[in-house]
């Protein structure tokens, strides 16, 4: 069974297109969007484990600077 989740994100608005950029260039990027709103991008990823959402999150987002928050949405159900 997969994990579908969309991560939201909070960036620093000077790093808008290089962080946009280098989060669309990830594997596990399926889809990546610029918002308007309370958060800068979603991002909908689609992982093995919940171990993996974990690592992409804590390891692999946070090393990528100018991100300033993130807010992760598992799906309950996704067709």
């Amino acid at each position: 069974m997969s994990i579908t989740a969309f991560i939201m994100l909070r960036i620093e608005s000077r790093l808008n297109r290089v962080i946009f950029d280098k989060i669309s260039a990830l594997p596990e990027a399926e889809e990546t969007y610029l918002l308007f709103g309370a958060y800068d991008i979603i991002i909908k990823c689609i992982f093995k484990s919940n171990e993996d959402l974990n690592n992409f999150v804590v390891d692999v987002l946070g090393a990528i600077d100018g991100i300033e928050d993130t807010l992760t949405n598992v799906c309950a159900s996704c067709n």
